[in-house]
């Protein structure tokens, strides 16, 4: 006999699940609309002051119908709203549709390849490879084809972690003298923040010959730049020797067990036994609490070969690479400092 008693005491857990997924569920119809009016223009085009929607429409090359759709339920959100008789203007609110990590993170998300593969997360979780990946090799790749989205990927990214940046310089971890080399640094902003912070030390950046005339105008706009020397290579092949510390912020998490491996081994190859190395990656903890690390790793998923791991497995990534972990620095957002020491070769 069925237990009435039972099924009654799980109803109200069962009404709060179908009431979170139904959140989940209109956060996503919402975005996708913010999306959209991006996609078009309408922010731009609202800049300077409430359209109509048929003149709206015109200066986004839409339909007037389909976009006043849009707009009443984008309206919901409080970033833009209704003004009678058939207007709409931004709110104050609504200036974060215009600049900054938001606006960024949208215009980012419009592109059609970026947005799509979202909706092959099942054939990823089935084949166990993301569709993109599959067709681009990984999200450089892409990037490096489309000058347009790759810089507003840069911008996402120096928005992204102009703060953590800050926080790192703040944490004093460095020894404040010596050479440190930021492996696949970008444009430099960690590198630049490490330096302000500690004027008696010298930096390499390494990236790709692409990458280098951002991180010398970078660079040298924060002042730092004839203290730096800058080399363009792969970090799977070389990276530079004559340094006491290898900073890796960001890089590790891209790439699987393997390729990762290969750069640890890189960094090995040339690190002097007094050395450190240093990763800066959001290590997920071993528990359910949510953390902002499970939530990337979902965008990990979608277009990254590579993946958010544990604190147990970057220190298993660096005992096989002959590396044995050290201190565990938090920084904010979830962020933390990694630390590591080579092991020596009879040991390792």
């Amino acid at each position: 006999m069925q237990d009435v008693t039972s099924d009654r005491a799980t109803e109200p857990a069962v009404a709060e699940g179908r009431a979170t997924i139904m959140a989940m569920e209109r956060a996503t119809w919402r975005y996708t609309a913010l999306r959209a009016l991006v996609s078009v223009g309408c922010p731009e085009q609202l800049r300077d002051g409430p359209l109509g929607v048929a003149e709206l429409a015109r200066r986004c090359g839409a339909d007037a119908l389909a976009l006043r759709r849009l707009l009443r339920s984008a309206a919901q959100t409080g970033l833009v709203r209704s003004v009678p008789p058939d207007e709409y203007e931004l709110t104050a609110a609504g200036a974060a549709l215009l600049e900054g990590r938001s606006a960024l993170t949208l215009r980012y998300n419009a592109d059609p390849e970026i947005w799509g593969a979202f909706g092959e997360l099942t054939e990823t979780v089935r084949i166990g490879t993301a569709p993109f990946v599959l067709r681009h090799g990984n999200v450089y790749g892409y990037l490096a084809d489309k000058p347009a989205l790759s810089a507003v990927f840069d911008q996402l990214m120096e928005v992204n972690l102009e703060p953590l940046a800050a926080s790192l310089a703040q944490a004093g971890v460095f020894s404040g003298a010596g050479t440190v080399v930021d492996v696949g640094g970008g444009t430099g902003m960690f590198l630049a923040a490490i330096l302000r912070a500690n004027p008696g030390m010298r930096g390499i950046l390494l990236d790709l010959e692409r990458v280098i005339p951002a991180a010398r105008q970078y660079l040298a706009a924060s002042g730092v730049a004839e203290r730096c020397e800058f080399v363009a290579g792969d970090f799977f092949a070389t990276v530079p020797a004559g340094a006491e510390e290898y900073f890796v912020a960001h890089v590790i998490h891209n790439w699987n067990d393997e390729r990762a491996t290969v750069i640890l081994r890189a960094i090995r190859a040339v690190i002097p036994a007094h050395g450190r190395l240093l990763i800066l990656e959001q290590p997920l903890p071993d528990d359910d609490r949510p953390h902002l690390g499970k939530d990337l790793d979902i965008r990990m998923l979608t277009l990254h070969s590579g993946r958010e791991r544990s604190y147990a497995e970057y220190s298993a990534l660096l005992a096989g690479a002959g590396f044995s972990p050290g201190e565990v620095i938090a920084l904010e957002r979830d962020e933390c400092l990694i630390t590591a020491f080579p092991v020596a070769a009879e040991h390792a």
